[in-house]
């Protein structure tokens, strides 16, 4: 035994990391245990896979976020890279605990078909640089009830392929699939944060108040701005009951921990391998 291991220690870091590579993260994270050498060589793998999930090898992130009356009317949201904080600064040495803990931001966007004509279609300064495009930022209105204390929005996030036409998805892959509760305080207290301290918010930590998560693990959550729609209040209402008010949620960041990224591109691409071994080709010759 004391051979095998002796003869183990000897082989080169490279000659174990190309065994390791073969490997899914999920098979992965568990050899950092085996040994300290070990963690070393499964923590440098996990985090060049984190760097490449970043860029979503060929996929698209897409949120969809409605009440459950809107799920048909409510347009899915794209999604643009903007950064993994503390990436770089983690590096190949860095923990598993850190690399758990690393989050990517991505900014949300409407479909083309979506949009409003002048965001759909650039002028002609907007296309010799002279002018920024014009930027619609995706939001949506919540109405509360009198005493009604809150609403309840459905969060799903998937990893799509995109195929030859716009809205025609190769494969779906969900992150997850949830419910966020907006309570009334919430909202009142995010309406009542100045200007400033809302766009300040995208500089602040994870915990940040405005950031709801859609699940428990926080693997994924939505950076919102809120602003109170000024209504007129009903002339009959008790003393003890919250007036009905209304809210416009504007879609700041959608947050991904970037571990359930890779995990999720991983099996995305080991179904994609799969399929294809089953699939049956049919062609003519002559």
């Amino acid at each position: 035994m004391a051979q095998t291991i002796n003869t183990f220690d000897s082989l080169p870091n490279e000659l174990i990391l190309n065994a390791l590579d073969s490997l899914p993260t999920r098979s992965l994270l568990p050899l950092a245990a085996v040994s300290r050498r070990f963690r070393g060589l499964v923590g440098r793998l996990h985090y060049y896979r984190l760097v490449e999930a970043t860029v979503l090898q060929g996929r698209e992130l897409i949120l969809e976020c409605y009440h459950p009356s809107d799920r048909l009317s409510t347009p899915s949201l794209f999604c643009k890279y903007l950064g993994t904080d503390g990436l770089a600064e983690a590096g190949e040495d860095a923990s598993m605990e850190d690399l758990n803990q690393l989050y990517t931001r991505f900014k949300l966007f409407l479909g083309d078909e979506n949009r409003r004509p002048r965001a759909r279609r650039p002028t002609t300064r907007v296309i010799e640089g002279l002018e920024e495009p014009l930027t619609e930022v995706p939001s949506y209105d919540v109405n509360l009830e009198a005493g009604e204390l809150f609403t309840q929005l459905c969060t799903i996030t998937n990893l799509v392929k995109i195929g030859p036409k716009r809205g025609l998805f190769l494969s779906i892959d969900n992150i997850t699939d949830g419910i966020i509760r907006v309570w009334r305080p919430w909202l009142r207290e995010q309406a009542e944060r100045s200007t400033t301290e809302q766009q300040q918010a995208g500089q602040r930590h994870l915990d940040d108040s405005s950031i709801l998560w859609t699940d428990l693990s926080k693997n994924v959550g939505v950076r919102f701005r809120v602003l109170l729609k000024e209504e007129g209040q009903p002339l009959l209402l008790s003393r003890d009951e919250d007036p009905p008010v209304s809210y416009t949620l504007e879609f700041q960041e959608l947050i991904v921990r970037t571990n359930k990224l890779l995990l999720t591109l991983e099996t995305s691409e080991a179904q994609q391998i799969a399929h294809a071994g089953k699939a049956i080709i049919i062609a003519s010759y002559v």
